[in-house]
């Protein structure tokens, strides 16, 4: 093996900012909240669109290498596009795992968020319609919205209901273009062609799928736009969510902090300020989840009574259920509820000898 390519063992100025004292690999939100580089994949996709609508980029070429050219970069935007959206979900599914740091350790959580599968993505955004406003505070990383006085809780609860529709845009999209994008990456199972009506002249690319099906995906003008501002705004998305959830990881020992960041959908809000918001503690956000998956236990009270004594269930506050799988052992719950619902609001209780719910 060429000696450019060869994996070392140390990672230079990077090690403190990787590493603890002790030469331990940080968790997760320690290092990703500060130092995940939110606006490559913004730069990336910027760069492939102005070699797009660069003509130069074409002189000289066939009509055959033009349309190749052109699919090959329209890919590109698609690839980015999907590969944001899969950054973006892999969060969400790190996020939730924050409540349970007790119960995971910092190596697992790297793990969960490193071998995520695209099961669990697309069932990340097959749920994503579900959830409520506050379900999309805690993804974003904003403070719970019940603690916040009048005037922010308004502001952050318009920002979560606009989050959540957009949320579902990128959902549909990623639903419909994650097939092509795979057919690319494994196999490079794609074919290039064009297309024109009306004068307009699109982007037409065939792909067989995994079940050995011809599909094809048309690309006009405007549907290139949609791919490209989606791919930029993911972008810009996620680094205010890593802003967002850094701000709460710092504050929640002072409890309240007059915040100056992001707010999704409200630019002009964050010009006249959010004033006073108010974080609970770690410690404080699961009493209140806690709480909840109790009401939610009491709402399915027959369903626990038939579940085995000592065995750990787990709740979605969200959708207001309790998931099918339990077990005894806390870590198979947690890895097998995360894989059915990634990203979800899960609240993991054990069934006492008397039939009730009690801390794991």
């Amino acid at each position: 093996m060429s000696d450019s390519f060869r994996i070392i063992a140390t990672t230079g100025p990077m090690e403190k900012v990787l590493k603890d004292d002790q030469g331990r690999l940080l968790s997760f939100p320690a290092v990703m909240y500060e130092f995940y580089s939110w606006d490559a994949r913004i730069f990336a996709v910027e760069q492939i669109k102005r070699i797009l609508d660069n003509p130069a980029t074409f002189n000289g070429l066939s009509k055959e290498l033009r349309d190749k050219l052109r699919g090959i970069l329209v890919l590109e935007l698609v690839a980015k596009f999907c590969e944001s959206s899969e950054d973006l979900a892999a969060f969400g599914i790190a996020f939730a795992t924050e409540l349970y740091m007790d119960a995971l350790g910092p190596d697992e959580v790297w793990k969960r968020v490193a071998e995520y599968e695209t099961g669990d993505i697309v069932n990340f955004y097959r749920d994503i319609t579900l959830r409520g406003a506050d379900y999309f505070a805690n993804l974003h990383g904003y403070p719970p919205l019940q603690l916040q006085e009048d005037n922010s809780r308004m502001i952050l609860f318009r920002s979560c209901k606009q989050l959540a529709g957009y949320m579902g845009t990128v959902a549909q999209a990623y639903m419909s273009l994650r097939e092509l994008h795979n057919a690319y990456k494994h196999g490079m199972r794609v074919f290039f062609g064009s297309l024109s009506e009306k004068g307009i002249e699109s982007i037409a690319i065939a792909y067989v799928d995994a079940d050995a099906n011809i599909k094809a995906v048309n690309f006009p003008p405007e549907s290139v736009e949609e791919v490209y501002t989606l791919g930029v705004q993911l972008g810009k998305i996620l680094g205010a969510f890593l802003q967002w959830h850094s701000i709460r990881i710092q504050v929640t020992k002072k409890g309240s902090i007059s915040v100056s960041a992001p707010v999704f959908g409200h630019g002009s809000d964050l010009d006249k300020g959010l004033g006073m918001l108010f974080f609970p503690t770690l410690s404080e956000t699961r009493a209140t989840l806690v709480n909840e998956a109790g009401k939610v236990a009491l709402e399915h009270e027959a369903e626990v009574e038939k579940i085995d004594r000592g065995h750990i269930i787990a709740v979605d506050i969200d959708a207001r259920e309790i998931l099918a799988f339990h077990s005894p052992n806390l870590r198979d719950v947690i890895f097998e509820s995360f894989k059915a619902r990634p990203g979800a609001r899960l609240v993991f209780r054990r069934i006492t000898s008397d039939g009730k719910v009690g801390p794991y």
